[in-house]
């Protein structure tokens, strides 16, 4: 058996032969930057080898490619790519910057949500049943139902073999005065009517990095409390296809993912009850949203053949069920129900963003973005409306980004240059910087496009008098943060690779707008709102956004930041019924179509890839910055 001895803790940790580092320091509690999963994609997962290189595999494509000469001369090592080959002690370095930060990102856990009239599919009403005589000999049930046919006026109604175990001593115990919580037109619990407890109920959006949960007062519409978590799956893969693919190998794979969500949720529905000073008892309703991926791992399902061509889900109308059977800790009678999906990249956290904004009753046309590692788009008004999704990669969150992290305490949010060439920039927290996060990139690619620094390509311009571009084995780079400045001790670099990566990501998200928009038939200049969704795109600056070309050049009192309506999407679906029905419809509604697809994807996309575009006259505004600095 071999032995790891992590440093600078010291800790042993027993490992045998054929598992990697990565595994074996997951294992163990020791979570690391590997936001491809464990798949070599990332180079995120750096550690240094102190002894025992002889115990290890030799150094893969993967680290010939993320590793430099210096750092492979060192003895560094990608985690996940290190094979434990021969048993004996081997002495392993983590240093900071590999390490999950424990901080909170910055994390929007509210979004724009239109008013509803409060009518939610769970109620408590109090009712009052003729006692049993030789005269009327009906069954308790029957007593109950023919009232409760008359109060909801329907001839469905339903109780479950629990509430029929409940109701004979309930009703004689309260001189058949009863309190019921209905689930529609479902009895989910009888008590007596001295019970004055509210019901409530809990919203959950699923994220691929974060998961967040509002406990909601039902018979008021209050949020009574709010929480987030990171995604704890997370450590099996950064995107998607990372967690479907680790899935795939065999069903213990797919339950590990599952139960990590299970638990994750459970424990934010331990706090926001322990916060509000409520029993999880009095939750009667969960309402989860996600994307199809997370929709899937929540409920257990396959995802095999979500994960390929044609991307089938197994389901995408909404589902319902009893949360005993979904393992959250609400009332045990209690029903999970997750909103419908449109397609294996369009989910129910897009019908939830939709249903948040109300497109089923825009009658001018709008285009609402969610950006994130998979970007979803809309399309068009009430009548008519078109959704698809792109692949916008990690490079957003900082993954493939050489110094890229996510928005936590020290990330470099925002970036300014001036004329001289020289920076100025804001981290989050004022902590020292880090890293840099998403929206620090985009100021960062804008500005030095706008000073001349970089060109249409994304290549550093020769002959600029700035003392901040470097050059190494890496090539050339921009130093936003010197090293004793930072609290990594090294230089934070935008580097031209860097710059190609995030390029890669714009076009994608500006690609899949601008075939929305052509197959919708609709011109930038005619849409009534931009709006901007997910907590990424709550932090960028728009004239920035369409400096780099990711967003249409339209006037910036179009663009409007509606933070996470994804969770604002499942606040509505508590509260009302009629948004419930919405969300069926925007579902069924939704013309979606596969980018992979279109035969015009591969041209928009390769035309995206210049600043901010190939065809700059799609960006009037700011082809006049660009002719003004030129003369």
């Amino acid at each position: 058996m071999a032995k790891i001895i992590l440093e600078p803790e010291g800790k042993r940790i027993p490992a045998h032969r054929g598992q990697t580092l990565l595994q074996v320091l997951r294992d163990s509690g020791v979570i690391l930057e590997s936001l491809c999963g464990g798949f070599g994609a990332c180079g995120k997962d750096k550690v240094l080898i102190v002894r025992g290189q002889e115990s290890l595999n030799p150094l893969t494509r993967s680290e010939e490619k993320f590793l430099t000469l210096d750092e492979a001369r060192k003895g560094y090592r990608l985690a996940c790519q290190a094979r434990i080959i021969e048993d004996g002690d081997i002495v392993v370095f983590v240093p900071p910057e590999s390490r999950a930060k424990p901080t909170q990102r910055k994390v929007v856990s509210e979004g724009y949500m239109r008013n509803v009239t409060l009518d939610p599919f769970v109620k408590r009403i109090k009712v009052v049943l003729r006692a049993p005589s030789l005269e009327d000999p009906r069954s308790d049930y029957e007593r109950l139902a023919d009232t409760l046919r008359k109060v909801l006026e329907t001839n469905d109604v339903k109780a479950s073999l629990d509430v029929l175990r409940d109701l004979p001593d309930k009703a004689r115990n309260s001189n058949w005065s009863l309190s019921l919580v209905l689930w529609g037109n479902e009895i989910v619990s009888i008590e007596e009517t001295t019970s004055q407890r509210p019901v409530y109920g809990l919203a959950v959006d699923i994220g691929t990095s974060k998961i967040v949960v509002h406990l909601i007062n039902l018979e008021n519409g209050k949020i009574e409390r709010v929480a987030f978590a990171e995604n704890p799956q997370l450590s099996y893969g950064e995107d998607i296809m990372s967690r479907m693919s680790y899935a795939n190998i065999g069903p213990e794979n797919l339950q590990r993912l599952h139960r990590l969500l299970i638990d994750a949720i459970n424990s934010l529905i331990e706090k926001v009850v322990s916060e509000a000073g409520v029993s999880s008892e009095d939750i009667y309703e969960a309402v989860i949203v996600g994307n199809t991926a997370m929709h899937h791992f929540f409920l257990g399902l396959p995802t095999r053949y979500l994960s390929s061509s044609p991307f089938t889900p197994v389901i995408t109308r909404s589902y319902s069920l009893e949360a005993r059977e979904a393992g959250l800790k609400i009332n045990r009678r209690g029903k999970v129900t997750v909103l419908p999906v449109i397609a294996g990249y369009v989910g129910a956290d897009a019908v939830a963003d939709a249903l948040a904004i109300g497109l089923v009753e825009k009658s001018e046309d709008i285009l609402l973005v969610d950006i994130g590692t998979n970007t979803e788009i809309f399309a068009g008004n009430a009548e008519d409306f078109v959704t698809c999704s792109t692949p916008s990669g990690p490079a957003l969150e900082g993954g493939h980004i050489t110094f890229g992290m996510k928005a936590v305490d020290g990330a470099i949010e925002r970036v300014t240059i001036d004329e001289s060439g020289d920076v100025e920039y804001k981290t989050i927290n004022n902590a020292p910087p880090s890293g840099i996060c998403g929206s620090g990139i985009i100021d960062a690619v804008a500005q030095l496009f706008l000073r001349g620094i970089i060109d249409k390509r994304g290549k550093f311009v020769e002959g600029s008098a700035t003392k901040r571009i470097i050059r190494d084995e890496k090539g050339r780079g921009y130093v936003i943060a010197w090293s004793d400045e930072t609290s990594i001790g090294k230089n934070i670099v935008l580097w031209e690779k860097d710059i190609s990566e995030f390029l890669l990501a714009k076009a994608a998200i500006y690609a899949g707008i601008s075939i929305a928009l052509k197959r919708r038939k609709l011109d930038p200049e005619n849409l009534s709102e931009v709006l901007i969704a997910g907590s990424f795109g709550y932090h960028i600056d728009p004239f920035h956004a369409k400096v780099v070309g990711m967003i249409p050049d339209v006037e910036l009192e179009k663009i409007k930041f509606v933070g996470n309506t994804a969770i604002a999407g499942a606040d509505l679906a508590l509260l009302s019924r009629k948004a419930r029905e919405e969300a069926e419809i925007i579902a069924k509604r939704a013309r979606y179509f596969e980018l992979s697809l279109d035969p015009l994807f591969n041209k928009e996309f390769a035309y995206a890839l210049q600043l901010p575009h190939r065809e700059l006259e799609r960006f009037p505004s700011i082809a006049e910055i660009v002719a003004r600095k030129d003369s």
